[in-house]
């Protein structure tokens, strides 16, 4: 059968057993192996099988079993296993993806892990004598960046028994080269996150659990985070780590390094949202803004007398007027945050070849590696500035390297000039931060290895084929087995407060909602909830938690005028009218206040105290468009024809709408002008017919109001269709 029939079969067997269909799913199996022709899993099967008839006949006889819901557990992960077994052999013969493909090479290439490691060590020390005695290495490190291709390979895309797995623990926990060991971490957590292997995740908590290494132990959590929040389902079911995970409840040291694993995901989350915003926002409005800059530059060159190393205040004050300065220090201080600004500098500097091989995302840097031509002395000084910073990951500082690789010398040499003075420059903030950091070894290893994480489930150029762990938003609170020690208000509170901030607003919800009893208290918490809720469009939830927070004396100006808008989202237009008239004693010449208090007048028929209110708006802003329409209006309900006419008549000819046009039409309709009003409905119709007739439709009650019935509505309407 063909691949997709085949996974079909697969996802309903699985289905069944999430439904606990157990027996279903175990003769459903069977039928598979069988048309597939596929029996080197068929003895586990019927293990199974066996297993669970045992099983069944010892709940129908009535005897006791305390163990009968683990076994019951392990029984459907066992199953699971098997179909996942069965569904890679499928693909090994069949699917043309990278991980098939690379399995198939693998196997065929009869590669052996720990050989293999032991090869790579091998060079490793060969290389480091040759450095000693000033030799070349350079062929030295070809071969060894391919068994370091072929080592990732057959880490990822190959499936581990028993014993490899043991020896592989206990190499990468007596493992001299922290690199190399951090390279094999990378490779089984990136084949985790692929497909699920039991013995790999145990290797990783292995070496959490047995590190002294902050690096590795930073490399491995991460890796342990982004597992059990991919396969929640199935590791709870299997339960075998449930034992091993409940001990680190008691550990401090472990519940900090979640909480800042946990952070620096949800963090990651955010790159995408600030790279849009770089790309979208900020870099286009400065590439209109050159041409000004640069003129402001030139003229300012020519007044030596006021000469300083001050930025010129005409240059700041262009980019003030066009909003580019307030988004440049919201990054600046979001940078300082921790956040990953860096990608996009290095987004576009992916596309090397380089970086079309999967382990090359994940290899540690090396300056000399064979892929660099760059002469000796360019990098040992290119190599010191970016030891420098201590967030940029690997992939990144491959991307810099080849980058300054493939530029002719020249430019090279300039380039090379202004990025050491800006990254020396950049780096005092984060070395200060750094050294106040008692754990700034584990945090930055998070930071490096989430980061070449995600740039490879971003960028990399067959990326469609891999599931992102980053395309949702990281629910600590389901984590099996940690989530109850993560679970507190304080992680909550810093969560939700990120996710607010940044406006994630359903997050936000979910984990501001869970800290109720402790922060119910105070009327800062009600106002966020509320908030949250009104942008989600919850706006009764909105105006109930605004409330709570009314109660508890917040009475400012900012929360009078949130309860105005949501009463007037709901309809509620004279509560929302006495919260405007509040939030106006507080800001008595804010238009906007004005204009919205009038609004909500006029929607309860109070058109005399509407039109008091928009005399003022217009007493503040003459010319605003928006307050002489309000006025025009108001003093047609409010009968007052020719005051209304004279408004309309203000309105400038190349600023008129289709509202406008039909509004004076309305006017002259009232006035009796019948004639006079089809002219101008019938401008409203050449402009836009199709607004203009839904537009008289919705005034019919209002028309009426003002004593136009509706027959000679209707006549009026066939009128101007009849061309009259």
């Amino acid at each position: 059968m063909n691949i997709k029939i085949f996974q079909d079969r697969i996802n309903k067997i699985n289905n069944y057993l999430s439904g606990g269909s157990v027996a279903e799913a175990i003769n459903l199996t069977m039928q598979l192996m069988e048309d597939e022709g596929s029996f080197q899993f068929k003895n586990d099967l019927e293990d199974l099988r066996q297993t669970y008839k045992y099983m069944l006949h010892y709940f129908v006889e009535g005897m006791a079993d305390d163990s009968r819901d683990q076994m019951y557990r392990s029984l459907i992960s066992s199953l699971r296993n098997v179909l996942q077994k069965l569904s890679i052999e499928k693909n090994l013969a069949d699917s043309s993806e990278i991980f098939y493909s690379t399995a198939r090479v693998c196997r065929h290439r009869n590669i052996t892990i720990p050989l293999h490691i032991e090869k790579i060590e091998e060079v490793n020390a060969n290389i480091m004598l040759g450095e000693a005695a000033e030799t070349d290495t350079s062929e030295l490190r070809v071969i060894r960046d391919n068994l370091m291709r072929e080592l990732f390979d057959a880490l990822w895309s190959g499936m581990l028994n028993k014993d490899i797995s043991s020896q592989l623990s206990s190499s990468i926990k007596n493992m001299q080269d922290e690199n190399l060991a951090g390279y094999i971490l990378s490779a089984l957590i990136f084949s985790l996150l692929y497909v699920y292997d039991k013995n790999k995740l145990n290797i990783i908590v292995d070496v959490y659990e047995n590190t002294e290494s902050e690096k590795l132990a930073a490399r491995s959590l991460v890796g342990i985070v982004l597992v059990l929040d991919r396969y929640k389902e199935i590791i709870t079911e299997e339960g075998s780590l449930k034992n091993r995970l409940d001990l680190w409840n008691d550990s401090i040291l472990t519940y900090s390094r979640l909480r800042t694993v946990i952070k620096e995901i949800i963090r990651a989350r955010d790159t995408d949202r600030l790279t849009a915003k770089m790309r979208e926002e900020v870099i286009p409005e400065l590439m209109k803004l050159s041409p000004d800059i640069i003129k402001k530059m030139r003229e300012s060159s020519l007044d030596l007398d006021g000469m300083s190393d001050e930025n010129n205040p005409e240059w700041e004050e262009i980019l003030e007027k066009n909003g580019i300065a307030g988004k440049l220090r919201e990054f600046t201080e979001m940078q300082m945050e921790g956040a990953d600004l860096m990608m996009v500098s290095f987004a576009n500097l992916k596309g090397f070849p380089f970086f079309r091989t999967i382990n090359s995302w994940f290899l540690p840097f090396d300056a000399q590696n064979p892929a660099i031509k760059i002469d000796s002395g360019a990098i040992k000084s290119l190599e010191t500035a970016v030891s420098m910073n201590k967030m940029m990951c690997d992939s990144d500082k491959y991307s810099l390297f080849l980058a300054f690789a493939s530029m002719p010398d020249q430019q090279r040499s300039i380039m090379f000039g202004q990025f050491e003075q800006q990254m020396s420059q950049m780096m005092e903030d984060i070395k200060e931060k750094g050294l106040k950091d008692s754990h700034a070894e584990f945090n930055s290893e998070a930071i490096i290895f989430i980061r070449d994480l995600y740039r490879f489930y971003k960028l990399f150029g067959k990326r469609a084929e891999f599931k992102d762990p980053f395309d949702h938003p990281l629910n600590f609170m389901t984590l099996p087995y940690l989530n109850n020690m993560l679970i507190d208000d304080e992680m909550v509170a810093v969560v939700g407060e990120f996710y607010f901030k940044r406006g994630y607003y359903p997050e936000a919800l979910a984990l501001l909602s869970k800290i109720e009893k402790t922060q119910g208290l105070k009327a800062e918490y009600w106002e966020k909830i509320g908030f949250i809720n009104q942008q989600l469009g919850n706006y009764q939830d909105s105006l109930m938690a605004y409330q709570k927070s009314e109660l508890l004396g917040d009475s400012g100006l900012w929360l009078l005028k949130n309860m105005a808008t949501v009463n007037t989202k709901i309809g509620n237009y004279r509560a929302a009218a006495e919260y405007y008239q509040s939030a106006l004693e507080k800001d008595q010449e804010n238009v906007s206040l004005i204009m919205n208090t009038a609004y909500c007048m006029s929607r309860i028929d109070d058109y005399t105290a509407a039109v008091k209110l928009y005399y003022h708006a217009h007493y503040l802003q003459p010319d605003n468009l928006k307050v002489l329409r309000a006025l025009a209006w108001g003093e047609l309900m409010n009968g007052n024809l020719e005051k209304s006419e004279s408004f309309y008549n203000k309105i400038p000819e190349k600023d008129t709408t289709v509202i406008d046009y039909l509004n004076m039409g309305h006017l002259n309709l009232v006035a009796g002008k019948v004639k006079e009003a089809v002219k101008f409905y019938k401008k409203a119709k050449s402009n836009n017919e199709a607004e203009f007739i839904e537009a008289f439709k919705a005034d019919e009650e209002v028309l009426n109001k003002l004593g136009v019935d509706s027959f000679s509505q209707h006549l009026i309407m066939d009128a101007i269709a009849m061309g009259e």
